[in-house]
């Protein structure tokens, strides 16, 4: 009994309290301040090729290959050195003591990479300061080979090896090393150019979705405050619960904070940009949200047939012409370690003669044309310089090659996840397609029946929210696809 009472008292005062609180109809809503939007869109669109062509002029990763290109080009200009004309002399006096005389010579020699021959000429001259004999020693006896006619001695010859240094030597390693070296920095640039373009291609269309969607966000915002004041005087008249009111706030609420994030996803993708968007002087530059572009293209059709694709892919693409050009090189070097094991046999062919005039022992002496021929022998008895040589160096190109199969590997496997990956978005964007279309019809013909009465605003909120998560996937689906054939483009030379 004494429960009851208890129980009667409890509900009598709740039953006072709640005739205290006024009705939803009669809670004052205040008003929303204006939300700030952004100009999605408004101004001149930002274009995937001024990307493009931005990261190609700019952009620090493709600078720094260009410049390493530059490098080896500068290494390759420098192994031509090696065939460089060279100009040599010496001048040798002794102007005081018991024979005094003097020497001199100037040569100008001219190496080659026909089989390692060098050529070269030269004039030489050796006479005492005093060539009158009966009053001067003249030259010492034991340097007689000095000696020449009083117009010098002119002299030209080849020296050629015939087995070591002929097929390849030093000058020609270098020379042929660095030409492989520079192809493989050119083939590096493009893979840079390639791959670059690619991160380019998915920020900018990524960026291009965020923008679709914070434009869906808003016009998701704008049908709620558009009918909040309706919704306000069919609540004043009676025709809807009080609670309908209540609910359209919560709904502009719930919208306005998507759109604060469908914002902050803008500029976080407009940031994300701004690496491959840069000005004259190669600073980053953050595109506006009225740059937008106002829809996403569809791009070209499906791609060509997978097996063609890595078929060409992997005899083409720019990183297995880099490692072809790398194994070019290092082919030099075993062909140089090999030429290192086998003697030297060098032979050298000379012929001089002597101008002027000079006493009768000299005119005897040296007024006859000479020819001269000698062969240079080397033999080392162990080769191990050679042999140690040849290990190091086809060891170093069979790694290469293991390398290079690995690339081509992972050059078939990036085409065949490509292709997936196409065809993928391909079909996703064509579910995505119609998806959309269906979900704003029925969010459509959901507002036609809140207007005859025949809903409720939850169930028209829920319609226009389906709709919109649509269209954004859309946006996601048409940059899925751009940027699929971005990939597909990035490994797949064209023809």
């Amino acid at each position: 009994m004494t429960r009851a009472l208890i129980s009667l008292a409890a509900w009598g005062l709740a039953s006072v309290a709640a005739a205290q609180v006024p009705p939803p109809s009669r809670v004052p809503l205040p008003p929303l301040p204006e939300m700030g939007r952004v100009d999605v869109g408004g101004g001149e669109p930002l274009t995937l090729g001024q990307v493009l062509s931005s990261v190609e002029r700019h952009h620090p990763a493709i600078e720094g290959a260009r410049q390493e290109l530059a490098a080896a080009e500068g290494e390759r200009f420098a192994a031509e050195g090696g065939f460089d004309t060279t100009l040599s002399g010496q001048a040798w006096m002794a102007p005081a003591g018991y024979y005094q005389w003097g020497r001199a010579h100037a040569t100008l020699s001219q190496p080659t990479p026909l089989w390692g021959a060098t050529f070269y000429g030269g004039w030489r001259f050796g006479r005492p300061f005093d060539a009158d004999e009966g009053s001067d020693p003249g030259i010492p006896s034991y340097y007689r080979n000095y000696e020449t006619l009083d117009g010098g001695e002119l002299r030209a010859g080849v020296r050629v090896p015939l087995w070591r240094d002929g097929p390849i030597d030093g000058r020609r390693r270098r020379l042929w090393a660095a030409e492989h070296y520079r192809d493989a920095y050119a083939q590096y640039l493009e893979v840079r150019r390639l791959y670059v373009g690619y991160e380019a291609a998915s920020a900018y269309w990524y960026w291009a979705a965020a923008g679709r969607k914070y434009r869906v966000a808003a016009e998701l915002l704008d049908l709620a405050e558009a009918r909040d004041a309706q919704i306000r005087a069919q609540v004043a008249a009676g025709a809807y619960p009080a609670i309908e009111a209540l609910e359209n706030r919560r709904v502009i609420l719930a919208r306005r904070r998507d759109l604060v994030t469908a914002r902050r996803a803008l500029e976080q993708a407009a940031i994300a940009l701004s690496l491959y968007v840069r000005d004259r002087s190669g600073e980053p530059i953050v595109p506006s949200a009225a740059r937008v572009p106002g829809e996403i293209p569809l791009p070209a059709p499906a791609p060509p047939p997978l097996a063609d694709a890595v078929q060409r892919a992997s005899r083409r693409h720019p990183i297995v012409q880099r490692y072809e050009a790398l194994q070019r090189r290092q082919q030099v070097y075993v062909d140089y370690a090999e030429n290192r094991f086998s003697p030297r046999v060098d032979v050298q062919l000379e012929a001089s003669v002597d101008l002027g005039d000079g006493n009768d022992r000299q005119r005897s002496t040296y007024e006859d044309p000479v020819v001269e021929g000698s062969v240079l022998l080397e033999i080392p008895l162990q080769f191990r310089d050679a042999r140690g040589g040849i290990q190091r160096e086809r060891a170093d190109l069979a790694a290469l090659r293991e390398e290079a199969r690995l690339a081509r590997d992972q050059i078939a496997q990036s085409v065949r996840d490509a292709h997936s990956a196409l065809v993928a978005a391909h079909d996703g964007l064509a579910l995505a397609q119609e998806a959309a279309d269906v979900a704003t019809a029925v969010a459509r013909a959901e507002r036609t029946r809140f207007e005859l009465g025949a809903t409720q605003l939850l169930i028209v909120n829920l319609r226009e929210q389906y709709a919109a998560e649509a269209q954004k996937y859309l946006a996601e689906a048409r940059a899925e696809l751009q940027i699929a054939h971005a990939r597909w483009r990035a490994v797949v030379p064209p023809e």
